[in-house]
């Protein structure tokens, strides 16, 4: 790329990357002061990074809920291990979110410092959830986005009852071929 005079902008490992992606941290808390809990879809942790990292600087009580599907979720097994952990990977939904993070990445630092929990969602439940956003809300969005939505649905009630939720619904890019795949499957 330099050779050509391109510069190469990672997707999550640089924190110019990570402090843009904290600007929606800085959005929902002027536009929702009171907001509880947010809860961001996690691929490398740029995006759950610089939202966690700002909304903790702004309103340290606020909790940050990070969510992965079940079959990629090379942040949360890395954070179990303790470090960045190469994780055999199998095909999910949720392809916006979908990869293995780079040894030495930043945002590892970020999620271990300033998310407070996580969920693993199923392919089917992240699934569920676009179908159901596109069948009660007419709004078609992407797996990443639905699977904030189905990590919602797994949280306890007695963890989201009278609390002021945020999900950020990161995506609509979804193929013609899947969304046919869930009416097939759902929409009975």
């Amino acid at each position: 790329e330099k050779s050509e005079g391109r510069i190469l902008v990672g997707p999550y490992n640089d924190m110019d990357v990570v402090r843009g992606q904290g600007t929606i941290g800085c959005e929902i808390l002027e536009q929702l002061a009171d907001v509880d809990m947010i809860v961001v879809p996690v691929g490398g942790g740029g995006l759950i990074g610089g939202i966690a990292m700002y909304a903790k600087l702004v309103k340290p009580g606020i909790r940050v809920i990070g969510c992965q599907p079940i079959n990629d979720a090379a942040m949360w097994e890395s954070l179990q291990a303790g470090h960045v952990k190469d994780i055999a990977s199998k095909p999910t939904f949720s392809d916006g979110t979908a990869g293995d993070i780079e040894a030495g990445a930043i945002t590892f630092t970020l999620c271990q410092r300033y998310v407070d929990h996580w969920v693993l969602v199923s392919e089917e439940e992240i699934e569920r959830a676009v179908f159901d956003m596109m069948k009660h809300q007419k709004k078609i969005i992407e797996g990443a986005a639905g699977l904030t939505i189905a990590a919602l649905r797994k949280l306890p009630l007695a963890e989201r009852k009278g609390k002021n939720i945020a999900l950020v619904i990161c995506g609509g890019n979804i193929s013609l071929d899947k969304i046919r795949y869930l009416i097939d499957k759902y929409d009975k």
